[in-house]
């Protein structure tokens, strides 16, 4: 198997991918407190804003039980 030469990742080639994080899917996460990963992503959030990364949020089932994705 050939060796790939790696990519450096710059804004041109990276995002930030925010997967379901949906106000009802919060309460599922046991390891840490919903307030500390609502802390957790929108810092994400912001760190990817001012780095000039794209944000992209997205939801399996919008408009499901879990209701829409978290306004923060």
């Amino acid at each position: 198997m050939a060796l790939q030469q790696r990519t450096r990742r710059t804004r041109e080639n990276t995002a930030v991918l925010l997967i379901d994080h949906q106000v009802g899917l919060f309460t599922g996460v046991r390891d840490l407190t919903v307030s500390d990963l609502k802390h957790n992503v929108v810092g994400l959030a912001k760190a990817a804003k001012v780095l000039g990364l794209p944000i992209v949020p997205v939801t399996t089932a919008r408009d499901s039980m879990w209701v829409q994705l978290s306004p923060s």
